[in-house]
């Protein structure tokens, strides 16, 4: 079915985290990769894609830090897949040239069109909603 590298699910997490600033103010990474468990290192090599990508953009000083170059209501987690994973999105085809194949293949299809349909309707804006609205635990 549909397979999300880490570095896709990472992606999503840090435009989230951009998406629930204040005011649109710049967010350091080290607030990035606290609020998605995410390692540093591996932050970086991301949010280049997502600058390439004209998703994000950084800057310095010490005031910098990095926001959103684009509302986050069109950005959908589809698009985020298709920058950091490809066009294809994870997709793939069932292994083997048999008869087996050519009946069920249909049906795997119909999941993966069903899958990119909800990727294409869920947006960062909606998920930072989400996340502003979910309970807090302090212990």
């Amino acid at each position: 079915m549909l397979h999300v590298s880490l570095k896709c699910q990472y992606a999503i997490k840090a435009l989230v985290r951009l998406a629930a600033a204040q005011s649109g103010a710049p967010v350091q990474a080290r607030e990035i990769a606290e609020f998605g468990g995410i390692p540093v290192k591996f932050l970086e090599q991301v949010m280049h894609d997502l600058r390439t990508a004209g998703l994000v953009r950084s800057l310095r000083g010490k005031k910098g830090g990095y926001t959103l170059a684009r509302d986050p209501a069109q950005i959908t987690f589809a698009a985020v897949i298709d920058v950091i994973e490809g066009s294809h999105g994870g997709a793939g085809r069932m292994p083997g040239d048999d008869q087996a194949q050519g009946l069920v293949e249909p049906v795997w299809q119909d999941v993966q069109r069903a899958v990119r349909d909800v990727l294409q309707s869920a947006t960062i804006a909606d998920a930072a909603a989400r996340a502003a609205a979910a309970p807090m635990y302090f212990i």
